[in-house]
C-alpha cells in the first residue's frame, strides 16, 4: 500500500471531520474542507498519471466487497470537483459570517457525500453517496437569508426533484445488479430491453440532477440554486451537477456498444436543454438566477458532445468518436471552473449591495473592489465563448463535432445532428447576450450613486485565482486533453491519442485538429491571430501623431446621465428578446397600479404601469402536474384512511391474510 492509498480515505474522511468541528467553530468546517479537497486533487492527479489507487475496503451488507478506489475516469471528475471545492472553502472561511454553524456542517456533508460517490468501488456505495449528497444540498439551501416561505418552498422543490432522480437511479442500478450479480463497476452484458432500460433510467435519473430538459427550467434548478448562499449555489452548480455527469458517464462506460437512437436521444435532449437554458438566461435579471440557467445550457452542451460520441461508437467513426469524448471531457471541467467564478462573484455582489437584482446593482460592487471584478468578468467571457478562454475550446470542439453529423447514417440522424447544431449556434449567440448583460450591470456600469457596503476581504484573492485558472485551461488547451487522454481511455475501454496537432506555422502538439475530418483552423490559431492583430493595432497607434482624446456625454435614452431609474437598465437590455421570442418564453404584459382602480381608469390604459413578464411553459405544467397529485391524494386520503376505526381493523385484517398466504405459498 502506497501512500496515496492512504491519503484517498483520509481526503474523503477530512469533509465529514470538518462537519463534527462546525459545531466548535465554522471556521474549521470550512479549514478541513479545503484540506480534504487539496488531498483529493493530489490522489486525482496521481491516479490520472500513474494509475489506479484502491484504499480501504470492508465488507458490504450483501457479502461484495466495498471501498473507496480511483480510477482514471473518477480521477477527472474528482479533479475537477476537488479544485471548485479548493476555492469554495477559501472563500466560505470569509463569505460566511453568520452565526449559526448549520452552513458550514451542511457544506462539509455535501462535500464529503460527493467525494465518496466519486470514489464509491461499487454502484451500492454510490447510491449511498448520492442520497448523503442530496440531503446535504437540501440543508444548505434551507440556510439561505430571505422569506422563509420561499426558501423552504426552494429547497422542498429541490428535495423532491432529488429523491425522484434517486428513484431512477436506483433503477438503473438494480437493472445493473440483475444482469451481473453484483454491484461492482465493470462492464455487463445486458439483454437489448435490459439494457434500453437501464439507459433510459440512469438518463432520467443522473439527467434530473445535471438539470437539463425537461425537468430544468423554473423547477428546481433556477429556483434552488438562486435561493441558497453563494457558496452553497457555487457547490451545487459547478459539483452537485458535475456529479450527475459522473454518473452518467460511468454508467454508460458499463454498457454494451450503444445503439444509435442512445446517442439521438442524448443530442436531442442537450440541444434543447443548451438553448433553452440560454434563451432563459438572457431574459433573467438575477444575479444568481442568470448563471443558474446558464449551468442548464452548459450542461446539455455535455450531453450534446456525449450524444454525438455514441452515434459516432454506434457508427463505428472512430475518429469523430474520440474528438466528441474529449470535447465532452472538456467542456464538464471548463464549466466548473467558470461557473464556480461566476457564482462566488455574484455573491461578493451580493455581500457589496445587498440585491441580487441586476437592475439594482448598477456596477456598485466595483467600487474599491477592482481585483475581485476581474472573476465577475473574466467568468462570464468564458462561458460566452470569448478567445482565448476555456469555455471557447468547449464550444469550438462540440460545434467541430456537430459539424461531422453528415456522416451519421441514418437520415434522420443526420437531421437531428443538424438541428442539434442550430440549436448550439443560436444558444452561443444567447448566452452571450446573457453574459454581457452580466458584466455590464454588475461590473461595469458607471454608478451614479455608490452605496456603501461590506466587502469581506479575501474574496478577491479567490476570484483572481479562478480566472487565471480559466484563462490558463483555454491558452493550455493542447496540454489538457493530452493530460485528460487517461480518462478518455478509460472511458472508452481503449486506448486513445488526444486530438492535438501541428498548423501551419504552429508547431507539433500545439493545435487541436483531428485530422482530415475537420477543418485546418482551430482555437489556439484563434488568439494568435487576434494578439498579432492587437499587436499591429498597437504598432499603428504608435506611430500615430495626434493622440487627443475626444470625449462626449453619451446618450442616456435621452435622459440626463447619471439620474436613478431614468436610465437603460437591466430589464430593458433583455426586452427586444422578450418581445421578438414571445412565442416561447409566452411574453404577456401585466398592467400593474399600486391602489385602488377606479371605473374610469379601467378605460384608460396610461393610467397603469405596463410590464413584461415571461411564463415558462414548464412551470405551467408542472403546477398542473402538482393541483392534479395534490387532489388525487386527497381524495384518496377521504376514500381510504377516512380516520375510522373499523376501516383500520379491516385494514389489518388483510394484510394478515395476504402475509398468511404468501408465506404458505413460498413454504
Amino acid at each position: 500500500m502506497d501512500a496515496f492509498s492512504i491519503l484517498l480515505p483520509i481526503a474523503v474522511a477530512s469533509f465529514f471531520v470538518g462537519a463534527t468541528l462546525s459545531v466548535v467553530d465554522r471556521r474549521w468546517a470550512y479549514g478541513a474542507s479545503l484540506v480534504g479537497a487539496a488531498l483529493l486533487v493530489l490522489v486525482a492527479i496521481r491516479v490520472i498519471v500513474v494509475g489506479s489507487v484502491t484504499g480501504g475496503g470492508w465488507s458490504g451488507p450483501f457479502g461484495e466487497p466495498e471501498g473507496l478506489s480511483m480510477d482514471p475516469l473518477s480521477a477527472f471528475f474528482a479533479l475537477a470537483a476537488g479544485g471548485v471545492w479548493i476555492a469554495t472553502s477559501t472563500y466560505s472561511i470569509y463569505y460566511d459570517d453568520r452565526p449559526s454553524p448549520l452552513l458550514a456542517l451542511t457544506y462539509a456533508v455535501t462535500l464529503g457525500s460527493i467525494a465518496l460517490l466519486l470514489t464509491a468501488s461499487s454502484f451500492l456505495l454510490f447510491l449511498v453517496g448520492w442520497e448523503a449528497m442530496t440531503l446535504g444540498s437540501f440543508g444548505m439551501i434551507l440556510q439561505a437569508s430571505g422569506r422563509p416561505m420561499r426558501v423552504f418552498s426552494a429547497a422542498f422543490v429541490f428535495l423532491a426533484f432529488g429523491e425522484a432522480s434517486t428513484l431512477f437511479v436506483f433503477l438503473a442500478v438494480a437493472g445493473l445488479r440483475v444482469a451481473s450479480g453484483t454491484f461492482a463497476m465493470v462492464p455487463v452484458a445486458l439483454s437489448v430491453p435490459l439494457a434500453g432500460f437501464v439507459f433510459v433510467s440512469g438518463l432520467i435519473g443522473f439527467g434530473l440532477k445535471m438539470g437539463v430538459a425537461p425537468f430544468h427550467m423554473s423547477e428546481w434548478l433556477p429556483i434552488a440554486h438562486s435561493s441558497a448562499p453563494s457558496n452553497a449555489s457555487a457547490v451545487l452548480s459547478s459539483t452537485l451537477t458535475l456529479a450527475g455527469a459522473y454518473g452518467l458517464f460511468r454508467l454508460i462506460s458499463v454498457l454494451p456498444t450503444p445503439p444509435v437512437w442512445w446517442g439521438g436521444v442524448m443530442l436531442s435532449i442537450g440541444a434543447i436543454s443548451a438553448l433553452l437554458g440560454a434563451l432563459f438566461a438572457s431574459v433573467s435579471e438575477h444575479s444568481k438566477g442568470l448563471p443558474a440557467y446558464s449551468t442548464i445550457e452548459n450542461n446539455g452542451l455535455i450531453l450534446v458532445a456525449l450524444g454525438v460520441a455514441l452515434v459516432a461508437r454506434s457508427e463505428s467513426l472512430d475518429v469523430l468518436y474520440v474528438f466528441a469524448l474529449f470535447a465532452a471531457f472538456y467542456q464538464a471541467l471548463a464549466h466548473a471552473v467558470a461557473k464556480t467564478a461566476l457564482f462566488l462573484s455574484a455573491g461578493y455582489v451580493e455581500h457589496a449591495t445587498h440585491t441580487f437584482d441586476l437592475n439594482v446593482v448598477r456596477g456598485r460592487a466595483k467600487d474599491d473592489a477592482r481585483e475581485a471584478m476581474i472573476g465577475a468578468i473574466v467568468a462570464p467571457l468564458s462561458l460566452a465563448a470569448a478567445p482565448p478562454l476555456a469555455g471557447f475550446v468547449s464550444e469550438w470542439m462540440i460545434l467541430e463535432a456537430l459539424f461531422q453529423s453528415f456522416r451519421f447514417s441514418p437520415p434522420a440522424m443526420q437531421f437531428v445532428g443538424l438541428l442539434a447544431g442550430a440549436a448550439v449556434a443560436l444558444a452561443a449567440g444567447l448566452v452571450l447576450v446573457a453574459m454581457v448583460k452580466y458584466i455590464a450591470f454588475s461590473t461595469l456600469w458607471r454608478p451614479s450613486a455608490v452605496e456603501a457596503g461590506d466587502r469581506p476581504p479575501g474574496l478577491g484573492t479567490v476570484l483572481v485565482a479562478l480566472a487565471g485558472t480559466i484563462a490558463a485551461i483555454g491558452i493550455a488547451a493542447p496540454w489538457i486533453l493530452r493530460f485528460l487522454t487517461p480518462s478518455v481511455s478509460a472511458f472508452a475501454h481503449l486506448p486513445v491519442t488526444a486530438p492535438v496537432s501541428g498548423l501551419l506555422l504552429i508547431p507539433q502538439g500545439w493545435s487541436i485538429v483531428s485530422g482530415s475530418p475537420f477543418g485546418i483552423l482551430s482555437p489556439p490559431a484563434v488568439p494568435i491571430g487576434l494578439g498579432v492583430g492587437a499587436l499591429l493595432g498597437l504598432v499603428y497607434y504608435g506611430m500615430g501623431r495626434n493622440r487627443v482624446t475626444r470625449r462626449t456625454v453619451p446618450w442616456m435614452a435621452g435622459s440626463a446621465p447619471g439620474v436613478p431609474g431614468e436610465t437603460y437598465g437591466s430589464f430593458g437590455y433583455s426586452t427586444g428578446i422578450r418581445v421578438m421570442l414571445r412565442s416561447v418564453l409566452r411574453t404577456r404584459e401585466v398592467r400593474a397600479r399600486s391602489g385602488p382602480v377606479t371605473r374610469a381608469e379601467l378605460l384608460t390604459p396610461v393610467a397603469y404601469n405596463v410590464e413584461l413578464e415571461v411564463l415558462d411553459p414548464f412551470k405551467v405544467f408542472y403546477d398542473a402536474l402538482v393541483r392534479f397529485a395534490t387532489a388525487t391524494s386527497a381524495a384518496m386520503k377521504q376514500g381510504i384512511m377516512p380516520g375510522r376505526i373499523g376501516r383500520y381493523l379491516a385494514y389489518l385484517l388483510v394484510a394478515t391474510l395476504v402475509v398468511v398466504v404468501y408465506i404458505a405459498l413460498a413454504v
